[in-house]
């Protein structure tokens, strides 16, 4: 007995000291984040955590740019209820963004530092989500005094901005959009479409076919998933390209100046448990009745879209043939990224980046 019990104190005693590690290394790595925020600052830059009152709830946003008449781009994070990445925790991450820009991202209604528990379910869907967003966007044009700004969206963001710049796109300069969600349904019919036929059995091939018809029920959702992760639909590779490092979008969150335990414990569980579980009007409204091709023909901005050429979450045929048929007003350009599925790797992440900064100049 003493000798298990001696053994339980050092294993407590190392665990102990490994979260005591954890925790002084992540105090460093913000102290030196908080340093390059206030150089920023101290040259007319902006590096600034704002709480606002957005139709009856607190959200957060942090805004970051070297010069402060540069333009604003707003990051609408996919999701929903995870805010990776574009989310508040970007504080000193993309630096190549807050050179060009006045960089904006949000942790929207029910995630990350705006996850609260009194947040009233009803407020869960999409038309709230748009509205709130203009509550952004007017503080940010009354803020920066400009009358225009750039919306960059990913996969459920997608959905926002676009109903966003179909409802108001006289305060929307141009639409960037990655890896654009168009409709659940028809991404469901695709994706199994080319599951079937890279199945690698008799067996899988009927397992697939069980799933009738889309959009599939939680149970076969599941299995849906699990068969598009199985084969790179989600975050690809090959021979020459690496899988993208979820880790990678985990490392601002635990090392955010700007984010408490608790706001990490928002993102990893409460939050995100709120939005993909409690709220199932929003849900419902994801999976079964948005479908952009029938609800958005027309856009009077410029559009881009950035779209992993391997992606079946949102499946790249789809939003390609979503993209030739919308009319846009201005510019519009459809961009493949080669060695991407539904997560940029590093350099089709950096071809989404260097294309917002020329279209900007």
């Amino acid at each position: 007995m003493n000798r298990w019990m001696h053994f339980s104190f050092i294993g407590i005693g190392i665990i102990i000291f490994a979260l005591v590690s954890i925790l002084l290394v992540r105090h460093i790595i913000q102290r030196k984040v908080l340093k390059k925020s206030n150089e920023l600052i101290d040259n007319s830059g902006v590096s600034d955590l704002v709480e606002l009152n957005i139709n009856g709830t607190k959200q957060y946003i942090f805004i970051e740019g070297k010069d402060k008449q540069e333009p604003i781009i707003l990051f609408l994070h996919g999701g929903p209820g995870q805010p990776l990445p574009f989310g508040v925790c970007s504080r000193g991450v993309y630096p190549k963004i807050t050179d060009n820009f006045i960089a904006v991202y949000y942790d929207q209604r029910g995630a990350g530092k705006s996850y609260q528990s009194d947040i009233p379910l009803d407020s869960m869907n999409i038309n709230q989500f748009v509205e709130d967003t203009n509550e952004i966007v007017d503080y940010l044009r009354e803020r920066f005094n400009q009358d225009k700004i750039y919306l960059a969206c990913m996969s459920w963001g997608s959905i926002i901005g676009m109903k966003y710049v179909d409802r108001y796109p006289e305060k929307i300069d141009t639409y960037f959009g990655i890896s654009q969600f168009v409709s659940n349904a028809k991404t469901q019919k695709l994706s199994t479409k080319w599951l079937i036929e890279i199945a690698e059995d008799k067996e899988m091939k009927e397992d697939i076919a069980s799933f009738g018809n889309p959009p599939y029920s939680i149970e076969n959702e599941e299995k849906y998933s699990k068969y598009i992760s199985k084969y790179g639909g989600d975050n690809y590779s090959d021979e020459t390209t690496s899988k993208v490092n979820i880790l990678s979008y985990l490392k601002p969150m635990l090392f955010s100046p700007d984010y408490t335990l608790e706001d990490i414990y928002k993102v990893v569980y409460s939050g995100a448990k709120f939005s993909l579980f409690k709220s199932k009007v929003l849900q419902k409204e994801i999976q079964h009745e948005v479908d952009l091709q029938e609800e958005v023909k027309i856009v009077k901005v410029p559009v881009y879209l950035f779209q992993g050429m391997h992606d079946k979450l949102t499946n790249y045929d789809l939003t390609e043939e979503f993209f030739n048929e919308l009319k846009v007003h201005g510019e519009k350009e459809f961009i493949p990224l080669e060695k991407s599925a539904h997560y940029p790797n590093k350099e089709d992440f950096k071809i989404f980046v260097d294309k917002m900064i020329e279209v900007s100049k």
